[in-house]
């Protein structure tokens, strides 16, 4: 910039060129005659001649009227935006400083500081404080960061879009580069017309090293059919400022009951680190769990402390939901004959709220239909003589089935046997066929049951009895269709015993699994008796799964347990016949075969859609609301669109707020409404669908969490990579909190929309004639002081 001020860069009289030549002629002509007569050494004579002759030099090209043309913002053409951070995550103090990170940017920005005064001078300001919503201030003065949450990116593109179309020389971006919207933030970044932006300037608050702090940056929950630990609640730690020590980690529940407690040790600065519980507390319905870290040596209270030692105890606790409200599920069961696999299968549920497993058990075949078995007039099976009912109306006759039904809602439930029709097979959510053959089913009954997993979305689950699979006919069925076998016969083995190995992908799946460890797991395998009942086939269907195998006595490996995703729900296949002989030589007090039912049963059901289908959709907007819908279904499992859907959100402070569902416009059966929360915590919302009749299709509960702070305190470092990315996309620069007075006086030299330009002739700097003036004098002086003329 420098040379750009002493270098000229036009010319106002270029037409005198000739007689300033020639008049510098005669000027260097007399200057060596001079010191050519005149007494002194030959380095003298040249230093002084040079002298001379630059000053003559130099007021030489002034006669040309060498001129600097500059370009500046035209005062108040160009708009400047400032926006200043004021969420929460300002408020901490880094390493070794007095003052708060607040405080800092609210003594850079006041207005009284020089740069925004220049700033005022050359640029229109819009000045802006900023969290999750823009707010425009007149000034600074009353800033303080005390809001929760921080969305750069959604509140940079709504500021630059109200000036769209005007000038518009950049915006200062006052930030750390936390945002709390990073899910938006994201895919603003990528759909952003960069193009249409004016260069962003962010300017770094805080330090890359701030006080002591541990922050549990994410927590998350998963649930799976282990039974030992039906939820997993993981965390995600950051310590700073802690190396080597040990750092303890808390579940609590929703009532600050400690659940568990880990302790981590020797922990590494900046480096994070997974804290994982696995509880069987969560009840029906939805569950809140809190993770709550501390150093040890600290002990518990520093957790909520405001006299912590840690730069903040906000982002020492995060609150997750568990939402393990879908259940009771109602699992029907249904055999061909009486066998001990029903009999554990039941003990098994018997204790299970989660699953309510109704029975169908035929206990007579269907039999041709002679005269000569009864009275006269007699149409009832005589089977049924003797019992309580006597009505021939009501008493299974000669050509049908005798049912035996256990767990039944009531005395009409599957009195006519399997269920005929979708309205009253839809009522279950998972369906177990063991040793039944395909013919018991009419074709409507075997389409229907096809429909029931497909559509439906159900469980389908079929034991491997003397009457399955292939040996029940099944191959070319609809039934069969779904089966993830093929279903062709195959050559069975003589009568031996088979032993159970797990594959690659059953280690993988918690349901498959019975023990808690590997090892304990393996010796499970290796203790479970030979099984001697079972269907043998060689090949499975594209896109099924093998989750265990037989291995006979020649070495040669079946499938035993095979799964698969049909249409919207899911199918199985054990081969297993004679599953009860694993508890049969087990110990009395063993009780993996009903552990490993449960399980299985869980699993069958987890996925089944319900007829109140409640969700929550995630934030809308930078004001954090949710989106609560309800997807609705009729008895059929349609789309239903005539329902009224009503939905009670309980909030974090006791209160309840109604709100009423409306039909979506996008998708059939959808209902939606949108609510903001006003304070942290967890949030329960009830939905309630009713039919036009007004009578109830379901309740449901779902929740989640508000947690603003957490997210705010993620962490506590400026993201410098984030404001890298948006000066680099813009074209702006990332600027240190003390370079604002040399950028804002570059800003002249950067590109501005609307400038003028300002022309500074050479006449009119008294540089130039000092520099002039200066070397004659030099000149004098040297003579003088070597005495020559």
């Amino acid at each position: 910039m420098i040379f750009d001020e002493l270098l000229p860069n036009d010319w106002g009289a270029l037409d005198w060129a000739i007689p300033v030549a020639i008049i510098m002629l005669f000027a260097i002509i007399a200057v060596v005659w001079t010191y050519a007569v005149s007494i002194g050494s030959f380095r003298q004579k040249l230093l002084l001649g040079l002298l001379k002759l630059s000053a003559f030099v130099l007021l030489a090209i002034c006669l040309l009227e060498p001129l600097n043309r500059f370009s500046y913002p035209e005062p108040g053409a160009n708009l400047m935006l400032v926006l200043a951070d004021d969420s929460q995550s300002l408020q901490i103090k880094d390493r070794g400083q007095t003052e708060s990170r607040e405080s800092q940017v609210k003594d850079t920005i006041s207005e009284s500081s020089d740069w925004l005064r220049n700033l005022d001078s050359d640029f229109d300001v819009r000045r802006y404080q900023f969290d999750r919503r823009l707010r425009p201030v007149a000034n600074f003065d009353s800033y303080a960061a005390t809001q929760r949450g921080s969305d750069i990116v959604g509140n940079l593109e709504l500021a630059t879009s109200r000036f769209e179309g005007r000038p518009s020389a950049g915006v200062l971006l006052f930030t750390d580069g936390n945002s709390t919207e990073l899910e938006r933030s994201t895919t603003l970044l990528a759909e952003m017309d960069w193009s249409k932006l004016p260069p962003i300037y962010p300017v770094v608050v805080g330090k890359d090293r701030p006080a002591n702090d541990l922050a549990i940056v994410k927590v998350s929950s998963s649930q799976t059919n282990f039974e030992s630990a039906p939820v997993t609640v993981t965390a995600e730690v950051v310590a700073t400022g802690y190396q080597g020590q040990t750092i303890c980690v808390q579940l609590l529940d929703e009532n600050n009951e400690e659940l568990a407690r880990q302790k981590v040790e020797r922990v590494e600065n900046d480096r994070p680190f997974a804290v994982r519980f696995n509880t069987k507390s969560a009840q029906r319905g939805v569950n809140v769990f809190r993770v709550r870290t501390f150093p040890e040596s600290a002990g518990e209270e520093s957790a909520v402390s405001d006299a912590s030692i840690e730069a903040t105890v906000v982002n020492n606790e995060r609150t997750v939901i568990v939402d393990r409200g879908r259940g009771p599920y109602r699992v029907l069961y249904v055999t061909g004959r009486p066998n001990w696999e029903l009999k554990f299968l039941r003990r098994a549920m018997a204790g299970d709220p989660e699953v309510n497993l109704v029975a169908l058990v035929r206990i007579a075949k269907r039999q041709a239909k002679f005269t000569f078995r009864g009275r006269a007039g007699q149409e009832s099976n005589p089977l049924f003589r003797g019992f309580d009912s006597q009505d021939d109306d009501t008493t299974e006759q000669h050509d049908e089935p005798v049912f035996l039904r256990l767990g039944t809602e009531d005395k009409e439930e599957l009195r006519e046997g399997f269920p005929k029709d979708s309205e009253t097979l839809f009522q279950y959510d998972a369906i177990v066929l063991d040793d039944i053959e395909a013919k018991f089913f009419t074709e409507d009954q075997k389409s229907l049951l096809q429909k029931f997993v497909s559509i439906r979305g159900g469980g389908l689950l079929m034991l491997g009895g003397q009457e399955s699979f292939a040996a029940g006919k099944y191959a070319r069925t609809p039934i069969g269709e779904m089966m993830p076998v093929y279903l062709d016969a195959v050559p069975q083995l003589p009568a031996q015993e088979y032993q159970l190995n797990l594959t690659r992908e059953g280690w993988l799946q918690p349901w498959v699994r019975v023990e808690s460890t590997e090892g304990l797991e393996r010796k499970r395998l290796i203790e479970m008796p030979g099984f001697q009942t079972v269907n043998l086939t060689d090949s499975i269907k594209p896109g099924a799964t093998v989750l265990a195998t037989i291995k006979s006595k020649e070495g040669k490996q079946h499938p035993a347990l095979v799964v698969q995703a049909f249409g919207k729900g899911r199918t199985a296949a054990l081969m297993i016949g004679d599953w009860w002989r694993w508890h049969m030589r087990s110990p009395a007090d063993n009780d993996d075969l009903m552990k490993s039912w449960r399980q299985t049963l869980r699993w069958l059901v987890a996925d089944v859609p319900r007829r109140v289908e409640p969700d929550v959709k995630g934030k809308l907007d930078s004001a954090q609301s949710v989106a609560i819908t309800a997807d609705i279904r009729d008895e059929n499992y349609k789309p239903f669109d005539n329902a009224t859907v009503s939905v009670g959100v309980s909030t974090p402070d006791g209160k309840t707020i109604e709100l009423t569902g409306r039909a979506s416009d996008e998708q059939p059966g959808r209902y939606a409404t949108n609510f903001s929360p006003s304070v942290p915590g967890a949030y329960r919302a009830k939905v309630r669908a009713e039919s036009a009749d007004g009578s109830e299709i379901e309740e449901r509960e779902t929740g989640w969490v508000s947690d603003p702070d957490g997210d705010e305190f993620r962490s506590l470092v400026p993201n410098r990579d984030f404001l890298q990315e948006l000066a680099n996309r813009s074209g702006g620069e990332v600027i240190e909190i003390n370079q604002l007075d040399q950028f804002v006086d570059s800003l002249p030299n950067r590109k501005i929309p609307i400038t003028e330009t300002r022309t500074l002739p050479w006449w009119h700097r008294w540089t130039i004639f000092t520099i002039a003036l200066s070397l004659l004098v030099i000149e004098w002086g040297i003579r003088r002081w070597k005495g020559l003329p």
